[in-house]
């Protein structure tokens, strides 16, 4: 699949924003000979293996940069294709169905041999996709998987004693069925050969990595600029927002509150001592809750502790008992009364919706 931008005659036709791109581009290749020199000059080959129930906001953030960088170098930087486990056309998660440019079992020799996938898999579909990507590690291509693909990584046993990252949400999950594997909370992960991503627009910030290490800083900040991305966000950043984002608040004194209330979900703590390490009373520090959260302590504390029990509800199969207890619940039907008050389905219908 290539861009075709600059050969297609009608996409040729002169435009002060098209003469624009081209003095842009001039420029950079005089302050970057790895443009248009030498071996540096061979395009970069991409294969993406999509998989059913995959991102397609994962799949096109991983995808567009390359894209925008063989607009603004003004020749096919990169290639990629895409393949299917059967060749056959598959749904994203948002119900958008997709066609590929063949099936898995092509010999691709890519430079990247990259799998984008989500979270409803059979066993069947991960072993074979599995089987496919460690194939194209031994063949010397650099594996990556984007969102949910780390689990056809830890099959094909490419995560061992590696950094890998995966999207926040499916952690829980994956560290159920791979009890001795360890993902870290990173955007991206670069180990060696093995490259992971939590998915989402960090897809975009991996593929702008792998241009500046290809193309130089310059050339991925303008290929950012062209996607309306916001600078090149390194690999050891979380996915996730801080606390003062969630809070909508910058105070000291709140944010470690809830940091303590977050890190301890199971063992609750008295709010007395959550306000003493806090450095605030209790009472200043219901006065803050209520002026940021507008709920009480004790509130945001047991919404925490729901949230994570819909998570695990979600991502394991643990039973509803033992999510109660590792909620910090005292019963399960206590788990499940609150449960239903702020969602407004139990527990079990969860694992349904």
């Amino acid at each position: 699949m290539k861009d075709n931008t600059f050969t297609d005659p009608k996409a040729r036709s002169p435009s002060p924003c098209l003469s624009r791109l081209k003095g842009r581009a001039a420029m950079l290749r005089a302050f970057d000979p790895a443009l248009t020199s030498g071996a540096d000059c061979v395009s970069k080959s991409f294969v993406f293996l999509l998989l059913p129930d995959a991102s397609m906001l994962s799949f096109s953030a991983v995808v567009e940069p390359l894209r925008m960088a063989n607009k603004l170098s003004m020749r096919a930087a990169y290639e990629w294709q895409t393949v299917s486990l059967d060749g056959e056309p598959l749904q994203f998660s948002n119900g958008v169905n997709v066609t590929v440019n063949s099936r898995c079992h092509r010999p691709e020799r890519p430079d990247y041999a990259f799998v984008v996938a989500g979270s409803k898999l059979s066993s069947g579909q991960e072993k074979a996709a599995a089987r496919w990507l460690y194939n194209r590690y031994r063949a010397g291509a650099r594996v990556g998987s984007v969102d949910g693909g780390a689990h056809i990584m830890a099959r094909a046993g490419l995560l061992e004693d590696r950094d890998f990252t995966l999207h926040w949400e499916d952690q829980l999950g994956f560290r159920e069925r791979h009890p001795f594997l360890y993902p870290v909370d990173r955007l991206y992960c670069e180990d060696d050969s093995v490259i992971t991503c939590g998915g989402g627009m960090a897809a975009a910030d991996l593929t702008l990595h792998l241009i500046e290490h290809n193309f130089g800083r310059e050339f991925a900040m303008s290929v950012s600029e062209l996607c309306v991305h916001i600078g090149l966000r390194q690999g050891e950043e979380s996915p996730k927002n801080s606390m003062s984002m969630m809070l909508g608040s910058r105070n000291p004194h709140l944010i470690t509150a809830a940091r303590i209330m977050s890190d301890n979900l199971k063992d609750i703590l008295p709010l007395d001592l959550i306000a003493r390490n806090s450095g605030v009373s209790r009472r200043q520090l219901e006065r803050l809750f209520k002026t940021y959260t507008s709920r009480s302590p004790a509130s945001f504390y047991r919404d925490l502790r729901l949230e994570r029990g819909r998570q695990l509800l979600r991502d394991t199969d643990y039973k509803v008992i033992a999510i109660s207890a590792a909620c910090g619940f005292s019963s399960a039907t206590s788990f499940s009364r609150n449960f239903r008050r702020k969602f407004g389905f139990c527990p079990i219908q969860s694992r349904k919706v």
